[in-house]
C-alpha cells in the first residue's frame, strides 16, 4: 500500500501532514510519490496561466516540505480540468496504492450538492484513500483503530491495519466493534456483548497476536458511525482503518450515490466526522 503513493495537492496542509506521517514507517521506504495539483479550467487564458502557476508553486512546496532523500522516487503532474475526474483519472493511470487527499468533512447531500472532490473520488476510486478533514493534524502513528464487522471488506481492513501497526515500535491495535441495539429494551444503555459479538473480537484479536501485533479490543453500543467516531477518539488513535463495500456498480458514472443519500452509510458518516485521518478500504462484495 505504501509503495505508490497520490498525494492530491490543494491549499489545506493536511494531506502533507497525513504523508510525512506515514514516511515514518519502515514500509514506505523507496516508495514512489506522485504529487498531483489540478487547475479547474478557467474563462481566460490570464486567468488559466494565473492558476497554473498558482499549482507550481503549491507543487514545489509540498516537495520541499516533504524534504525526501534519494531513496524515494518523487514526480510532479499539473494538470488542467474538473478535479473529480483528472484525480481518479492519474490514480488509474499511475496504479496508485493509497491516494491520500484533504477532505472539508461535509455530508453525503452538502458535499453533492457542493460538488466535493473528495465525495466523488472516494466513490470511484479503485484504490484504498486516505482522508483528513481541514483544520485538524495527523499525528505520528501509533495507536490504529480498525472498525471490526463479518464482512469481507472489514477482514481487508484489519489485514490493513496489522500491517500498519507491525511497522510501529510499542504500537497498539484497537479492534472496534459497536453494535446497532441493543438485543432487548432492558439492556438500553449497558455494554452487553453478546457471544456472536465476543467471537468477532475474538476472532480478530487472534489474527493480530499471531503476527506479532498488540491489540484491544473496544465494544460499543448504538449508531456505527457515531460510535466508531467517539471510540477511536476516547481511545487516542492515530489513524482509523474502515472496510466499505466498493460502490461503483451501484452509481451511474455521474450520478451520486442516492441509496447512500441519507446517511445510511457508515463509511460517509466516519470519513466526514472523524477526528483523526481516516483510511478507507473498498472492497467489491
Amino acid at each position: 500500500m505504501l509503495k505508490n503513493i497520490l498525494l492530491a495537492i490543494e491549499e489545506s496542509p493536511a494531506p502533507v501532514q497525513m504523508l510525512k506521517a506515514l514516511l515514518e514507517l519502515p514500509g514506505s521506504r523507496g516508495a514512489r510519490i506522485t504529487a498531483l495539483h489540478v487547475a479547474k479550467n478557467a474563462p481566460s487564458a490570464q486567468k488559466h496561466g494565473d492558476d497554473l502557476a498558482r499549482g507550481r508553486r503549491l507543487l514545489e512546496k509540498a516537495v520541499a516540505e516533504l524534504a525526501l532523500g534519494a531513496e524515494y522516487e518523487v514526480r510532479t503532474i499539473l494538470r488542467t480540468g474538473d478535479p473529480k475526474d483528472v484525480v481518479c483519472l492519474v490514480a488509474e493511470e499511475v496504479d496508485s496504492s493509497l491516494l491520500l487527499m484533504g477532505s472539508r468533512g461535509l455530508n453525503s447531500l452538502v458535499a453533492i450538492l457542493k460538488n466535493s472532490v473528495s465525495q466523488y473520488v472516494f466513490q470511484r476510486a479503485s484504490c484504498p484513500m486516505l482522508l483528513l478533514r481541514d483544520g485538524y493534524y495527523a499525528n505520528r502513528i501509533n495507536r490504529v483503530a480498525v472498525a471490526i464487522s463479518d464482512t469481507m471488506a472489514s477482514k481487508y481492513a484489519l489485514q490493513t491495519a496489522i500491517e500498519l501497526v507491525r511497522q510501529v515500535d510499542g504500537g497498539e491495535l484497537l479492534l472496534i466493534r459497536v453494535r446497532t441495539r441493543p438485543l432487548d429494551p432492558r439492556e438500553a444503555g449497558k455494554l452487553v456483548q453478546p457471544e456472536e459479538e465476543s467471537l468477532l473480537l475474538a476472532t480478530a484479536a487472534g489474527v493480530a497476536r499471531q503476527q506479532g501485533v498488540a491489540c484491544r479490543s473496544i465494544y460499543g453500543v448504538g449508531s456505527p458511525g457515531a460510535e466508531i467516531c467517539r471510540l477511536a477518539e476516547d481511545n487516542g488513535a492515530d489513524l482509523l482503518v474502515l472496510g466499505c463495500q466498493d460502490r461503483r456498480p451501484t452509481i451511474a458514472k455521474n450520478l451520486p450515490d442516492l441509496d447512500r443519500l441519507l446517511g445510511n452509510s457508515v463509511s460517509d458518516y466516519v470519513r466526514t466526522n472523524a477526528n483523526c485521518p481516516v483510511l478507507l478500504q473498498k472492497t467489491a462484495e
